[in-house]
């Protein structure tokens, strides 16, 4: 499933506010040009149309590959030095409501980063991996 919404976000630089897209999570095999965009840095960019400051909207994000089986979670810092990553994750380091991930054996290996780049280098890694398999495969 890939999800995304519209919200209104305010310019850290001149505090002028438009909509900008922020994604939820993205579905590797749903939308793969949303992955694209993942992999060149522009996911949840927010950029003024006033001042043209570019901007990060810092959102959790959950990115998931079906057709290689795994899934990696972006979570702002904050949220862990917060405590409320205990909303998303269980004591034990469990998606909460991982019922609702039916036929994903591999949820409960949920790979989790607080750095979008570390997403990004994660995705190209496990890229990279499945590249290598399919080629000892053949």
């Amino acid at each position: 499933m890939t999800l995304h919404r519209y919200e209104v976000i305010q310019c850290p630089n001149c505090s002028a506010e438009d909509e900008a897209l922020v994604w939820d999570t993205i579905n590797a095999q749903v939308n793969p040009d949303a992955k694209a965009t993942l992999l060149n840095g522009k996911t949840n960019l927010f950029v003024c149309p006033r001042c043209r400051t570019a901007s990060f909207i810092d959102r959790p994000l959950l990115y998931h590959d079906m057709q290689i089986g795994y899934m990696a979670w972006y979570f702002p810092f904050s949220l862990v030095k917060s405590g409320k990553i205990l909303d998303w994750i269980d004591p034990s380091g469990q998606i909460k409501g991982i019922e609702n991930y039916p036929g994903c054996d591999y949820a409960p290996d949920t790979h989790y980063v607080f750095d979008m780049d570390e997403l990004v280098r994660y995705v190209r890694f496990r890229d990279v991996l499945a590249g290598r398999m399919k080629q000892e495969e053949g």
